[in-house]
């Protein structure tokens, strides 16, 4: 069908509007035609409107209930939609109809489970995956992140390198040949930069073991960490992302460096590993000042807005405030971007006190860290940056977190001082309101030095 042909075209091309106004017309002609309503559903989910495309998966089910491709596209379509239990049964129904399934489906399969919190399922789904086709790079990937949340690190790791050859990581020219973990003594071996703030600042904690391994160490990194990593002074270069790579003997990614040292959860190296620069701390203490006794608290309440998943994790201004403005405590922002303008919103007075003006880079944000005495936020790379230092950390979480946090505990071999408030499901009240009763009992002692209330007379 003609038809069918452009609507793949438009699809294929990201012209999803043209696509879908094409099948729905399509569809009122061909009204019985469970082939349009399903690249209908295909469509409308690209479009993100994904109940009318488990609408249009239904309707086609309901022409054609053994179409595998259908039943497998409602599951991914669920699945976004957090209705996992309901997905994995439609992923279970699309493997039933057919004896020759390849590995999306059942890659299909180990997403729900993964969504769903049941990992061990999943790994098995992703292995099947893999059996019908080992270069399948998504089911090894999203086998590591099972692997990971269990804290199966062995195995873990070794799904993790696929990242550097099914494109997740840039493909680029690497110096040298890949470093295994051993001695170089004589050598260069250069460590480049990949993914985001918080992995650079979580695996910074192996720097020192590298270095001590051999000799000289040039480390990649994003500008904003240039200072931050210079002060560690364990590199004898440190150059930014983007610049013409040095020649060298050895390279490594930098987040494979925990495949190297850390096989098990017994082998993570503690904390605190960073500092802030002793020159920032000063332009700092002036606003720390007017704290008079109270507690002082930093905030975040959004990562980085580029982040595919942040709308997982962010919360808007207000609802922090709502739950830890509170009397004892004075609240200063360390948020960064494009949320910041949630400040600008506030009335005159508002209990919170911007630092966002004074914070260049993450050397900054750890002088401001270093003189908090605690911070909360949504899981983001201050959270690793605090960590790191050893501070305090109140992380909130949602119903699908990061694997570094593991699963249930409400701490972290990661970061001895950071505890995890998980929500319930997609209730997010219940950290909200947990983190929130916690602060408050923070704050008897420091209410007790600042006055008991006058007794009142009757």
């Amino acid at each position: 069908m003609e038809t069918l042909r452009q609507a793949h075209a438009y699809h294929l091309s990201g012209k999803f509007k043209e696509a879908e106004a094409l099948l729905r017309d399509a569809v009122a002609r061909y009204p019985d035609n469970s082939e349009l309503r399903n690249l209908r559903g295909v469509v409308l989910a690209a479009m993100r409107r994904y109940i009318d495309a488990i609408w249009s998966y239904r309707a086609a089910l309901a022409l054609d209930p053994n179409r595998r491709d259908t039943w497998t596209n409602l599951g991914n379509a669920l699945t976004t939609l957090k209705q996992c239990k309901t997905a994995i049964i439609c992923h279970e129904r699309a493997i039933a109809l057919t004896t020759r399934n390849g590995p999306l489906l059942y890659h299909n399969l180990g997403v729900s489970l993964c969504q769903a919190g049941r990992h061990a399922d999943a790994i098995a789904a992703f292995t099947r995956a893999l059996e019908n086709n080992p270069d399948y790079h998504p089911a090894r990937w999203d086998r590591a992140l099972s692997h990971l949340y269990l804290g199966n690190y062995r195995e873990g790791w070794a799904d993790y390198e696929v990242r550097l050859v099914s494109g997740q990581v840039p493909k680029r020219s690497r110096p040298g040949r890949k470093w295994d973990g051993a001695s170089y003594p004589g050598k260069r071996l250069l460590l480049l930069a990949e993914q985001g703030f918080g992995d650079m600042l979580w695996v910074a904690r192996y720097l020192a073991y590298v270095k001590a391994l051999g000799g000289e160490l040039v480390i990649e990194r994003r500008r904003e960490l240039t200072s931050l990593i210079e002060s560690m002074h364990v590199a004898d270069r440190v150059i930014a992302r983007g610049d013409k790579l040095p020649n060298a003997d050895l390279h490594c990614s930098i987040c494979s460096l925990p495949g190297l040292f850390t096989p098990d959860l017994d082998a993570i190296p503690g904390a605190p590993y960073l500092s802030a620069p002793a020159d920032r701390l000063a332009k700092f203490r002036p606003l720390f000042a007017r704290a008079a006794g109270a507690l002082k608290v930093g905030i975040v309440w959004s990562g980085s807005v580029t982040f595919g998943n942040n709308q997982d994790r962010a919360h808007a201004l207000m609802r922090f405030l709502q739950s830890f403005a509170i009397p004892g405590v004075q609240l200063y922002s360390l948020q960064k971007g494009p949320p910041e303008r949630e400040l600008a919103a506030l009335p005159q007075g508002s209990p919170i006190i911007d630092l966002s003006p004074h914070i260049a880079d993450f050397a900054d944000t750890a002088a401001a860290v270093a003189q908090l005495d605690l911070v909360i936020m949504t899981d983001s790379a201050v959270a690793h940056l605090a960590g790191a230092m050893g501070k305090p950390v109140w992380l909130l979480l949602g119903q699908s977190p990061h694997w570094l946090w593991l699963l249930e505990r409400t701490d972290t071999p990661w970061y001895p001082t950071l505890r995890l408030f998980r929500s319930s499901g997609s209730d997010w009240d219940t950290a909200f309101d947990a983190a929130s009763a916690e602060l408050m009992e923070l704050t008897k002692p420091r209410l007790r030095q600042l006055g008991q209330p006058a007794a009142m007379h009757i």
